[in-house]
C-alpha cells in the first residue's frame, strides 16, 4: 500500500510539472462523470455543443438539438444554453426560432465564430423538404439573446437568422474561424467546404433572404465519408492552421492545412446567387489516425492535445499533437456506447459531451480538479 501511495504521489508531482490538465485523465482512474442536463432542460437528440469565444460569456455552454424538445410540437432544431455551467448556480434556457424548420432542419453541429455569431449545419438533402431539391447548407445566427429566437418570430421576415448559404446538403460538422468564416463537413459532396458569409448583405437584415455576398470554397481533393444520423465533428487548431476532421465513414481522422490550396475552377451555385463558388486544388492534407477508431464523431483540441470520441464504444481517445507527429496517449472508457456525439473541453479542462440517444449532457472531471459530486466513475486505459 505504501508503495502504491508513492506511485500516486510521484504521478501527481509529475503532472504538476507537465502543466497539462488533459494528461491527468490518463494518470489515475478516479475520473468522474456528472449528469448536467437532460430532457427536462429541453435536450432532445443533442448532437453538438460549443462555448462562445467571448471571455465575457465564458459561463455559457450551448447545445444544439437535432430537433425540437419533446414538449415542443413544432419541427426544426433547437438550442439549450446552460448558464454558469458546472456550478451549483447552473440554469438552462431552451430556445427555438419559429423558422428553424428550415434554418435548423435536422441540425447536426454548432460552432461559434470570432465575432459574436454562431452557425449550424443541417443533415438534410433539402431544407424545404423538396424531394428533388438540394437547397441546404449552413445557417449563421446572431448569438445576442435579445435577437436570437426573439425577433421576427411572427414574421414578416424569416425569423432571427442572420444569413444562410445552401451549397452543402447533408452537412454534419462545423468549425468556426475568424469573422464570419466557417468550415463544414459537406456530406453530400463528401468533402470539406469553407463558407465565408462576409458581412451579411445590407439587404439581409435578421430574417432576410439576400445571401449574394457569400463565397464558398470546396476542397474536393479531400475525400470523406458520412454515416447517416452521425455527426462528424471538425475543429481548427488556431496555433497551426490545421483543420482536424472526423472522417467517420472511413474510421479515421484527417487534417487539412487551411492556409494551403488554390482555386482550381469556378462552380455553379445551386438555387441562389453567390459572390463566388470555387473548387480548390493542391491543398495540403494527410491521414493522421487510421487505426483503433470505429465511429469517430466528437473532436476537440485543447493545449496541444487532440480528443476524439468514438460513438460505437463511448471511448474518448487522447493524442499529443504538439509536434508534426500525432501520438496516442491513451483512452478513457465512459461506458456510453452508441451515444456520445460531440465533445468540448472548457477553459478549466473539464470534458463535456452530449449523448444523442439518452438526451443528456455530461461533464467529465479528473481527480486533479478537486472534489466534485460525481454520478459515476470511468476507466482509463
Amino acid at each position: 500500500m505504501a508503495y502504491h501511495n508513492k506511485i500516486i504521489i510521484f504521478t501527481m508531482i509529475s503532472f504538476c510539472f507537465s502543466q497539462n490538465i488533459i494528461d491527468s485523465y490518463l494518470i489515475h482512474q478516479n475520473n468522474t462523470i456528472i449528469l448536467r442536463g437532460d430532457s427536462l432542460d429541453g435536450l432532445y437528440k443533442p448532437r453538438d455543443l460549443d462555448i462562445p469565444n467571448d471571455p465575457l460569456r465564458s459561463n455559457e455552454l450551448w447545445v444544439i438539438n437535432e430537433n425540437s424538445a419533446f414538449f415542443d410540437i413544432n419541427n426544426g432544431g433547437s438550442t439549450v444554453t446552460f448558464y454558469d455551467y458546472g456550478s451549483d448556480l447552473q440554469w438552462s434556457e431552451y430556445r427555438k426560432d419559429s423558422f428553424s424548420a428550415h434554418f435548423m432542419h435536422t441540425a447536426s453541429a454548432i460552432a461559434f465564430g470570432g465575432n459574436g455569431g454562431f452557425a449550424n449545419t443541417l443533415e438534410t438533402q433539402d431544407a424545404n423538404n423538396n424531394q428533388n431539391g438540394y437547397f441546404s447548407g449552413c445557417t449563421l445566427w446572431d448569438s445576442d439573446t435579445s435577437i436570437y429566437a426573439r425577433v421576427n418570430q411572427d414574421g414578416p421576415l424569416l425569423g432571427s437568422h442572420w444569413d444562410m448559404i445552401h451549397q452543402s446538403p447533408y452537412s454534419i460538422g462545423i468549425a468556426g474561424s475568424v469573422d464570419n468564416i466557417y468550415w463544414l463537413f459537406d456530406g453530400y459532396h463528401n468533402t470539406i467546404a469553407r463558407y465565408d458569409f462576409n458581412e451579411p448583405h445590407p439587404d439581409h437584415e435578421h430574417g432576410g433572404e439576400n445571401h449574394s455576398d457569400g463565397i464558398v470554397f470546396r476542397y474536393d481533393e479531400v475525400q470523406l465519408q458520412r454515416i447517416p444520423e452521425l455527426s462528424s465533428h471538425i475543429e481548427i487548431d488556431e496555433q497551426t492552421g490545421w483543420l482536424y476532421i472526423c472522417d467517420t465513414g472511413n474510421q479515421r481522422v484527417i487534417r487539412l492545412n487551411t492556409l494551403s490550396g488554390e482555386i482550381g475552377q469556378s462552380l455553379t451555385p445551386y438555387g441562389e446567387s453567390l459572390a463566388g463558388y470555387f473548387s480548390m486544388i493542391n491543398a495540403e492534407f494527410e491521414v493522421i489516425i487510421n487505426d483503433s477508431l470505429t465511429q469517430p464523431t466528437g473532436l476537440d483540441i485543447y493545449n496541444g492535445r487532440l480528443l476524439v470520441s468514438d460513438y460505437s464504444n463511448g471511448n474518448i481517445i487522447i493524442y499529443n499533437i504538439e509536434s508534426n507527429t500525432v501520438n496516442r496517449l491513451g483512452k478513457i472508457e465512459t461506458g456510453f456506447e452508441n451515444n456520445i456525439m460531440g465533445i468540448k473541453v472548457d477553459s478549466a479542462g473539464s470534458i463535456w459531451f452530449v449523448c444523442k440517444n439518452s438526451h443528456e449532457l455530461h461533464q467529465l472531471n479528473t481527480i486533479f480538479m478537486g472534489d466534485v459530486n460525481d454520478d459515476s466513475s470511468v476507466n482509463v486505459i
